[in-house]
């Protein structure tokens, strides 16, 4: 199914009234910044702060919070859940359909089985677009991640997170409001073909010359910015 031209992502709720309740909201990514990394002195030189693909990073795409408090377990092989608001639905994925070929981790620790979030929520993206489904890396979360996907949001609207529970036999507990997953939209036109060479000389000058403006401040995010207004301003750099 083709759905209707429109230049915004567009976020729909299945479900009557969860799209006045704010803490539910799909928002940009930007409003679920780890608190770790807002708590880092800007005042101290030479952190992840002063990192410009950080705040990039955090700026890109939009993320979905859970829509109820739901508590997972998985124990002698059986998988348990429970949402708090009953009209929300999970499923589970066995683990013959994907963990008993392979082990998955996240973050280092090992996933032991898969929940299906019968999410309430559908995306809709202009003709061509797609989005990229991400877990949410930074949060370092040692509990549970959603596996990543890639989903035509143009043609198929409905995304069903896979939640790969890592809580070692623990009751795990996902709270209303708490950010689930990362969604990233992509022109699927935009694709590059790839080529691998040895740098030429006017590249190895450019690159000389990028290295030698970003070590010209002990703020080298702010060179970087700079750097990026006058590519928006002249359309390259």
């Amino acid at each position: 199914m083709k759905f209707g031209k429109s230049d915004k992502i567009q976020f729909i709720s299945t479900c009557e009234g969860l799209e006045t309740i704010e803490e539910c909201l799909p928002k940009p990514a930007k409003y679920f910044i780890p608190k770790w990394f807002k708590d880092i002195p800007s005042s101290i030189s030479g952190t992840v702060k002063d990192c410009p693909s950080f705040p990039d990073y955090f700026s890109q795409g939009y993320i979905i919070p859970m829509w109820s408090d739901i508590k997972l377990n998985f124990v002698n092989d059986f998988p348990k859940f429970e949402l708090s608001a009953k009209r929300f639905l999970f499923e589970t994925h066995t683990n013959a359909q994907m963990l008993d070929y392979k082990k998955a981790t996240f973050n280092g620790i090992e996933g032991q089985f898969i929940f299906k979030a019968n999410c309430p929520w559908r995306i809709i993206t202009p003709p061509g677009w797609s989005v990229l489904q991400l877990p949410l890396f930074y949060h370092f979360n040692q509990e549970w991640s959603v596996l990543p996907g890639i989903i035509d949001t143009d043609i198929h609207s409905e995304i069903n997170q896979q939640i790969l529970y890592h809580g070692n036999g623990k009751e795990v507990i996902i709270k209303c409001g708490d950010p689930l997953v990362l969604y990233i939209p992509f022109k699927r036109s935009n694709k590059l073909k790839h080529e691998v060479r040895h740098q030429k000389l006017e590249e190895y000058k450019r690159f000389d010359k990028d290295t030698l403006l970003l070590n010209q401040s002990f703020k080298p995010n702010g060179v970087y910015r700079k750097m990026q207004r006058k590519r928006d301003k002249d359309g390259r750099w």
